[in-house]
C-alpha cells in the first residue's frame, strides 16, 4: 500500500464511503476505499509516475472532507472539486452520477481520476483542465486499475 503524509484527520467509514458511491453512482475500487478509509488524502512517500514520455507528479490525494468542519481540507474534498469542474468532467449533461471522479490533484490544475466512461472497473486517467471544455472532457488512460497505479509510482 502506499504511504501518505499530511492527511486529513477525519477517516470516513464504510458507511459514509457507501453513501458517496451512492451519489456519484459508482463503486470504487476496494483498494482505493481502503486509502481513504486508513488516510484519506494526503502527499504520497512515492509521487512520480511515467506518463508517456513525460514525468508527472502528485500534488497529493484528495479527501473526503467531514461535514461542516476543517475549511483548510475544502480543496482537497471529492466533493468540492466536483462540483467546481462538474461540467467539465462530465460528457454527457443527462447523466446521473458521474463518470469520472477526481482523486488527486496534479501540478498545474490537472486531476488524476477514476474514469467509469468504458466500464464499471475503473481506469486511471489524466483529466487536463486547461484542455477540457463543458460537456467535453479531456482525459488520457495512465492505468488499468488504481492498483497497477500505485505501483508505477516512484
Amino acid at each position: 500500500m502506499i504511504k501518505l503524509t499530511n492527511n486529513y484527520l477525519y477517516r470516513p467509514d464504510e458507511e459514509r464511503i457507501n453513501r458517496l458511491e451512492k451519489v456519484w453512482k459508482v463503486k470504487l475500487p476496494q483498494d482505493y476505499r481502503n486509502l481513504l478509509m486508513k488516510d484519506n488524502g494526503g502527499i504520497p512517500e512515492k509521487r512520480n509516475f511515467q506518463y508517456g514520455k513525460m514525468e508527472r507528479m502528485i500534488e497529493r490525494f484528495l479527501c473526503i472532507k467531514e461535514k461542516n468542519t476543517d475549511e483548510d481540507y475544502a480543496w482537497y474534498d471529492i466533493n468540492v472539486i466536483l462540483t467546481q469542474v462538474e461540467e467539465r468532467m462530465c460528457s454527457d449533461p443527462n447523466s446521473v452520477g458521474n463518470n469520472i471522479i477526481p482523486i488527486a490533484e496534479l501540478f498545474a490544475g490537472d486531476f488524476l481520476c477514476l474514469d467509469y466512461r468504458e466500464s464499471d472497473s475503473p481506469q486511471v486517467c489524466i483529466w487536463f483542465h486547461e484542455e477540457s471544455g463543458e460537456w467535453e472532457p479531456v482525459t488520457e488512460k495512465v492505468a488499468d486499475s488504481f492498483s497497477e497505479f500505485i505501483k508505477r509510482l516512484f
